[in-house]
């Protein structure tokens, strides 16, 4: 039995995912439509919960005051805004693009063929890039990503430099072949109360290592497949240039 209370970021209507909660990796998330709400703020579902979702209180230290709750995560996947495209599709590669980085074999151009890849697997992107700002809140971005291209992720700030109005916040991501967020080359952002949902490879992605006073606060990651899936194998996958970004081991 799911027991779930009301909360204002919840609405009839809306679509939500539960985190899994077994031990490494080998749960599965599930996601539901909220039809209702009744007198006493349980929300009610579109259907049965397939699977167990815990919540426990651990009890205080010995010096504490208070017991822990831990439960799975409840996010909310819906957004009055919506960055949308076309399903992923999958494309060949062109042996005549130019290499973004020597010996990375991929491309910003497009899909590069290499030695370990033939394809590519294409959603939207969206970047701000060499200058400027952005500010994205209270949006779902949903089928982004372009596996085995350079640089095209969901969410993307590009070598910006010092950039303390640059903002994502209380956006939805969900449906991702290529990494979630990045803060690249980019300084003084802030990432805060993000929700990151079946995100294939890292969730929120800090570059280069040069990145510095960028505040990434309260967001949550969740895989909804098991590691040990034989089709999905959870949620990871290689970075851009990863030598198995679009082989049949993560198809």
């Amino acid at each position: 039995m799911l027991c779930i209370f009301y909360s204002t970021r919840r609405r009839v209507g809306d679509r939500i995912g539960i985190a899994p909660t077994e031990m490494r990796a080998t749960g599965r998330g599930e996601e539901f439509t909220i039809i209702g709400i009744d007198d006493k703020g349980y929300l009610i579902l579109d259907k049965e919960a397939q699977y167990d979702h815990d919540a426990s209180f651990v009890p205080p230290p010995p010096q504490g005051n208070a017991a822990a709750l831990m439960s799975a995560e409840v996010v909310n996947l819906s957004r009055n805004i919506v960055i949308t495209g076309d399903d992923f599709k999958h494309v060949s590669c062109d042996p005549n693009l130019p290499e973004a980085v020597p010996g990375e074999q991929t491309s910003v151009e497009g899909c590069r063929c290499s030695s370990f890849r033939n394809k590519c697997t294409l959603g939207l992107h969206t970047a701000v890039m060499h200058g400027g700002s952005a500010r994205i809140q209270n949006t779902r971005i949903e089928r982004c990503g372009q596996r085995g291209v350079e640089g095209k992720y969901c969410l993307h700030f590009h070598k910006l430099h010092d950039c303390p109005t640059c903002l994502f916040k209380n956006n939805a991501i969900e449906g991702s072949h290529q990494r979630g967020i990045i803060i690249h080359s980019t300084h003084s952002s802030t990432v805060e109360d993000n929700v990151l949902y079946n995100v294939r490879g890292a969730g929120i992605y800090i570059e280069d290592g040069n990145e510095m006073y960028n505040a990434a606060n309260y967001n949550v990651v969740i895989c909804p497949f098991p590691f040990g899936d034989a089709t999905l194998h959870g949620c990871t996958i290689p970075g851009t240039s990863g030598r198995i970004a679009d082989t049949s081991d993560n198809q």
